[in-house]
């Protein structure tokens, strides 16, 4: 029997009715981001630390030489 090819019977015709409208798990389909997410997040948050800390040690021997 091919792929295309019906059986006869009510039950062969719904087998195949199901392989047509068959869709795969969402998870598959749209795998999770969380791991980038975080990932991101952390690498913004120690971005934000080293930028504010150089900002405040610049300011800080700028106005501290006066």
């Amino acid at each position: 029997m091919n792929d295309g090819e019906l059986t006869s019977g009510p039950r062969g015709a719904h087998a195949q009715q199901a392989d047509d409208t068959y869709l795969p798990p969402r998870k598959t389909v749209h795998p999770s981001e969380k791991g980038v997410w975080t990932r991101r997040f952390y690498a913004a948050l120690l971005w934000l630390f080293v930028t504010l800390t150089a900002a405040l040690l610049i300011w800080g021997y700028r106005t501290g030489a006066r």
